[in-house]
């Protein structure tokens, strides 16, 4: 950003200082990119034009307006200047001594995936350094063919502390070994993990919260106040917007905001999604990331300068379960959950895992081109303009329901289910009903997985050393 005007606006903008260097910085790093220059980052004078200027961007559409846009050319900003890497060390190394002890780790083994940032990546090996000048670091970025193989790996090592990204980790190698992982490991003393810390696990060893890194740097500090689970949102290292989304165990469709609100100005008790924007490449990204605020953490002494108001305590959320889109209605993702939930009856099998979403194969291809949505004018010149906001062709006629549930299932046990499923919606829904009864719309399928379908999947997102693990029992595919 060039000019007095432009930095003179954003210090009577934004009154936090940090805030204000992380837009200015972000706005400099990626103001010249091709990205940047489409959305006007150099003119834009204050974080409210920034907010006014810069739409929000789903996942895929920031990947195709901006990741890929971007190029290269950010070798005159320092790994400092575009991580923030030390801002807010020092709040995170002392959340970890607090919850040490008296006590220092010597030697940290970090099972966990490396990041697609370098940075990100320095980030989270840089932190765990400042607990001690002779720190020594194991680093496993993939999970051995054989776990036992792991085992050994720590017990050479001699490790102390291990950094997993999941609790659920420990789970699984603790069934693997069938014991308590202190008791192959006797040198172990703490597990550090960054998802999932509600997770049962045989151990009795403390466990620290890592903390919360995204691709966007820090989001979240661990928080030194219960729940032991809770982040402090990380408002001093990344641009952090909250978008309110309502509950959908109360609210009938998704109730999403056009405006996000700042951290400071959250309510207590309710649910945001995370958006995310900072120097390393992200643009008002929403992150998919969800949230519910459970309190307010007072400015440190002596950084008060730099952010003087109250940062927002929340925990992690799984995201509300998305709507599914037939032909003629959008059934709201609640309810279909819902539904497959309430379909089993006391008799039936145990429900393990479902999956639920619009059937690709059920497609009435027959359909004029009006009733199934595609444009007529797709080849001409009105068809053109208008190729951002036009439907891509037929949407799917029913849904699909994949069901895995314990033991044998009766031969007709899935069309029961389906049946159920399909009276409850007509229910819910009036839409859903008057279509059904057109025959414009078909009953549910439903598809009986394999034994050990969900346990497989549990085990690969393990495996993959990255995320969480748990899910939702009934999820939207």
């Amino acid at each position: 950003m060039s000019g007095g005007r432009g930095a003179a606006s954003l210090r009577r903008e934004i009154r936090d200082r940090a805030r204000r260097e992380r837009l200015a910085t972000t706005l400099q790093a990626l103001g010249d990119t091709e990205a940047g220059r489409e959305f006007g980052l150099l003119r834009l004078d204050s974080f409210e034009d920034f907010r006014a200027t810069v739409p929000l961007l789903d996942p895929i559409t920031h990947a195709e307006q901006v990741t890929a846009r971007l190029g290269f050319g950010l070798d005159e900003f320092d790994a400092e200047t575009l991580s923030a890497a030390n801002v807010e060390r020092a709040a995170v190394r002392a959340a970890w001594v607090e919850r040490l002890g008296g006590a220092r780790p010597r030697r940290i083994a970090v099972l966990h995936a490396a990041a697609d940032d370098l940075l990100v990546e320095r980030m989270r090996l840089d932190d765990l350094r400042t607990l001690g000048d002779a720190v020594e670091l194991l680093r496993i970025n993939t999970m051995p063919r054989d776990p036992d193989q792991l085992i050994d790996d720590l017990r050479r090592f001699r490790a102390d502390l291990v950094l997993m990204p999941s609790l659920a980790t420990c789970g699984w190698l603790e069934q693997i070994i069938r014991q308590p992982l202190e008791r192959k490991l006797p040198q172990l003393r703490w597990l550090m993990a960054e998802h999932d810390l509600d997770e049962r696990v045989r151990s009795r060893l403390p466990v620290i919260n890592a903390g919360w890194l995204h691709g966007a740097g820090r989001v979240g500090l661990p928080a030194r106040q219960a729940p032991h689970d809770a982040f402090t949102l990380a408002v001093r290292s990344s641009l952090i917007e909250l978008l309110p989304h309502g509950d959908p165990e109360n609210d009938r469709r998704q109730q999403l905001a056009e405006r996000t609100v700042l951290p400071e100005a959250a309510i207590l008790g309710e649910r945001y999604e995370l958006v995310l924007s900072s120097p390393l490449g992200f643009l008002r990204l929403r992150s998919g990331l969800h949230v519910r605020v459970v309190g307010f953490t007072k400015p440190e002494l002596g950084v008060a300068s730099a952010y003087s108001l109250p940062c927002p305590r929340v925990v992690r959320l799984p995201p509300p379960p998305a709507d599914a889109a037939l032909e003629g209605v959008t059934l709201t993702g609640a309810w279909l959950t819902a539904s497959v939930r309430q379909a089993f009856l006391p008799e039936d099998p145990a429900l393990i895992a479902a999956e639920i979403a619009a059937d690709p194969d059920a497609m009435d291809v027959s359909g004029r081109a009006s009733r199934t949505g595609l444009d007529p004018f797709i080849d001409t010149e009105l068809g053109a303009s208008r190729a951002g906001s036009r439907r891509r062709g037929p949407k799917p006629r029913a849904l699909v329901v994949r069901l895995e549930v314990q033991g044998q299932a009766a031969p007709a046990f899935s069309m029961q289910i389906a049946e159920r499923i399909d009276l409850d919606l007509r229910r819910r829904s009036g839409a859903y009903d008057w279509l059904r009864t057109a025959d414009e719309l078909w009953e549910p399928r439903v598809v009986i997985a394999k034994s050990g379908t969900a346990r497989k999947s549990r085990e690969r997102r393990i495996r993959s050393l990255w995320g969480s693990v748990e899910r939702p029992v009934v999820q939207m595919a």
